[in-house]
């Protein structure tokens, strides 16, 4: 079974075109000890150049760099001046039961790139999003609606109750740096955004 490592190493060698069985294992033994700590989109850059730097492969890695650094511009861009009342208070969970709260810094910053604020109490929340586990999940959402303190949050008040359908969403921090703001902007800024991930990467749940 692979590692996050493995899968996060695999995956943007994908996204630069190259081919895993052409790197000697050395540099790829190499490449699997780096263990980044990306939190922000100054972390995923330096990671990536630091991919195309080892594998000499400076001038793919550039083009994606570029691509990362141009879609998250046009989300800071369009929400630049969205103030903090605009901006809503985001609750995300890791699973219902028992219940565990999503503390991770990674997701803490895109939640911010994309225009919402986290928080990691209940009651504050204004969207709650969750991040699935397949069936079980729509199994346990009664009980998390009868939670005193997600009961009288806004999300419930509001119907805010979202649904991500892929359980490692934002789990391996760097993997779909693009795909998860994307996502998240959709939910937290509906008015300026739409990728397309509704209804494939998540979906809103119906309370009423």
């Amino acid at each position: 079974m692979q590692s996050n490592q493995e899968k996060l190493v695999a995956h943007i060698l994908d996204q630069l075109n190259l081919n895993s069985a052409a790197i000697s294992v050395e540099t790829y033994n190499k490449l699997l000890s780096g263990q980044p700590q990306i939190v922000d989109i100054d972390d995923m850059i330096s990671y990536v150049k630091g991919i195309g730097n080892d594998l000499d492969a400076s001038d793919k890695s550039a083009e994606f760099i570029e691509k990362i650094e141009d879609e998250t511009n046009i989300l800071i861009h369009k929400l630049k001046f969205i103030s903090a009342i605009d901006r809503p208070k985001v609750l995300v969970l890791d699973q219902i039961e028992p219940l565990e709260i999503n503390r991770s810094a990674y997701l803490h910053e895109a939640i911010k790139i994309a225009g919402g604020i986290p928080v990691t109490t209940e009651s504050e929340a204004d969207k709650i999003i969750v991040i699935g586990h397949g069936e079980q999940t729509f199994i346990q959402l009664p009980k998390l609606l009868n939670t005193p303190a997600i009961t009288s949050s806004k999300a419930i008040e509001l119907d805010q109750v979202f649904i991500m359908t892929d359980q490692q969403f934002a789990q391996i921090p760097g993997y779909n740096y693009l795909k998860e703001l994307e996502a998240l902007a959709e939910i937290l800024q509906p008015k300026y955004f739409v990728y397309g991930h509704e209804g494939n990467d998540w979906l809103q749940f119906q309370l009423n």
